[in-house]
């Protein structure tokens, strides 16, 4: 860009000869501190600095472009597509095994404690269905209970053909009810 107007410098130009970064140069220029033009390269928008209204004084004039005034840092080898050598990958994993090493062991204990977990939600499942399953048991052996203690004796099948009923106290007319029939069932003292 300096070869198209030779009294202008591009922003890396510029700062070499100030002794500034880049963006010092930029926010300079955009505060009005030096005068600059915008200019389209190859490689997009750039700015023509003036050389003039650099302030370029004999204690930054030392500085050329073969001497940088700004020390740029080495590439960081964590940056994506930097070579990193095989001895620092090796390094950095290991860290990272390191750290993740605690996680790893809560994982590994909380997935064993899940796994008794599912086995006691099963096992309380099957409980929940077989006492369901007792229930409807229970509930079939009330309504039959319900019907046989409101049929007349002569309509009963155990005694076909009898008409009048045997004398019997009332408390023995009604079988026990079914609250005490699976009462006793669920405690075993029936």
């Amino acid at each position: 860009m300096a070869d198209a107007m030779p009294d202008t410098v591009s922003i890396g130009e510029a700062a070499d000869l100030v002794g500034v970064h880049r963006n010092t140069v930029r926010n300079r220029i955009k505060a009005g501190r030096y005068r600059a033009h915008k200019m389209v390269t190859a490689q997009g928008e750039t700015y023509a600095i003036e050389r003039a209204s650099l302030d370029i004084t004999p204690t930054n004039a030392a500085h050329t472009p073969s001497q940088p005034g700004v020390r740029h840092n080495p590439p960081n080898p964590s940056q994506a597509g930097a070579l990193v050598d095989e001895g620092q990958q090796a390094q950095q994993l290991a860290i990272v095994q390191q750290l993740l090493a605690p996680f790893i062991a809560e994982l590994g204990a909380t997935k064993v404690e899940l796994g008794r977990t599912v086995e006691r939600l099963i096992a309380v499942e099957r409980e929940r269905d077989d006492a369901l399953a007792e229930v409807e048991v229970l509930r079939e052996i009330q309504q039959s209970s319900d019907e046989t203690a409101t049929m007349p004796y002569s309509a009963s099948p155990e005694a076909p053909g009898r008409e009048e009923a045997p004398a019997m106290a009332p408390d023995t007319l009604h079988p026990p009810s079914w609250l005490s029939v699976a009462w006793s069932k669920l405690t075993g003292r029936g």
